[in-house]
């Protein structure tokens, strides 16, 4: 007897591909490049991306009403 194949199939909105680009690799590499210019080093200018993008995706939303 043969086994059956199964294909799974995951949606993702447009919405949430954007805000992912947008928040997460803009905003992310903009402060960590402001911080190591700032402090000149790697691992602050890592965590710094790190906790101000995490802050900014826990900040509640005006749409959320």
């Amino acid at each position: 007897m043969k086994k059956q194949n199964q294909v799974v199939f995951y949606s993702i909105k447009g919405s949430t591909i954007k805000k992912f680009i947008i928040l997460d690799c803009l905003t992310g590499t903009g402060i960590f490049y402001t911080l190591k210019i700032i402090t000149s080093s790697i691992i602050v200018g890592f965590l710094g991306s790190l906790v101000c993008t995490e802050g900014i995706k826990r900040l509640p939303s005006s749409k959320k009403r």
